[in-house]
């Protein structure tokens, strides 16, 4: 009897399947993907994960050898093709334009000469993905300068259908080897003997040029103390007022300097306040 009951559960369920998948397929909601149409896409563009989205950030080491973006191109298939294809990508005046329009920014044009590109990539056969490089010449480009762009389209999908996502903006800025978040530790003393320290404190270095980065003095940013921190090819670091700082008397107080294994400052400088030296003693430790 368990025997007889077992096949005739199969068969219900086999039915049943069968049935499920017929009506799929007469369903005007089912989506038979293997017949779906090759599209050529940038997956950046598509928005899925952190870095997606038409905007990139691209903040390049700044070097007198050309720096390289890779943009991904991908074959969006279900099946790959048995011959090679060739994307095109051009700059894209007009997607920047309309993106400052409806986003309220002012990006422009990174200029002409400091980049190169093919702006091609070749999937080859019985592949999927391959990459349109572009070799940036950051040292060209002024580190004060945030609002450089480098709009990309696809406008040739080498005999393909291109993708609605076909489109990104990679805003290019030039960094120095030392911009980034850092871990503060460290005191300041008033000329009375009295201070205060900070322990596991954020700061920022934000770069001027190849080998400076402007950062705040001490604890001191809503007080507008701001000082140049510029490593020296010996790695010893000249610490010099901001040319903005509301103090001009920040100076170096000792030995200053970097290292570039552990990337981490150790700084000794001053600033003049009313009753004499403030000193501070500080650590930065790249996070």
């Amino acid at each position: 009897m368990k025997t007889k009951l077992y096949i005739k559960t199969a068969f219900v369920a086999l039915v049943s399947m069968a049935s499920l998948s017929s009506c799929l397929k007469d369903d005007k909601h089912y989506v038979d993907f293997a017949a779906a149409t090759p599209l050529i896409e940038l997956p950046a563009a598509t928005a899925v994960g952190a870095l997606g989205g038409v905007l990139q950030a691209a903040a390049l080491d700044i070097s007198t050898t050309p720096v390289p973006i890779n943009l991904l191109v991908n074959l969006a298939a279900p099946h790959t093709l048995s011959s090679a294809v060739t994307v095109k990508v051009s700059v894209d005046q007009a997607a920047l334009t309309k993106y400052n329009t409806d986003n309220g920014k002012s990006f422009v044009l990174l200029p002409a000469a400091d980049y190169s590109s093919t702006f091609t990539a070749t999937i080859a056969a019985n592949a999927n993905q391959a990459y349109v490089v572009i070799n940036v010449k950051s040292n060209l480009i002024d580190p004060s300068i945030t609002n450089y762009a480098l709009p990309l389209t696809i406008t040739d999908g080498g005999g393909q259908q291109i993708s609605n996502y076909k489109t990104v903006i990679y805003n290019v800025q030039a960094k120095n080897a030392y911009d980034g978040a850092y871990t503060q530790n460290g005191s300041i003393t008033f000329p009375d003997g009295t201070g205060r320290s900070w322990v596991n404190r954020a700061k920022t270095l934000t770069t001027i040029n190849a080998n400076t980065c402007i950062a705040e003095a001490a604890d001191l940013a809503t007080s507008g103390f701001t000082m140049y921190l510029k490593v020296n090819t010996d790695n010893t670091v000249t610490v010099t007022p901001a040319p903005a700082s509301a103090n001009q008397t920040i100076q170096g107080n000792g030995t200053n300097t970097y290292d570039p294994t552990t990337k981490t400052f150790s700084l000794h400088y001053k600033y003049v306040g009313g009753t004499g030296d403030r000193v501070i003693v500080e650590t930065l430790k790249r996070n």
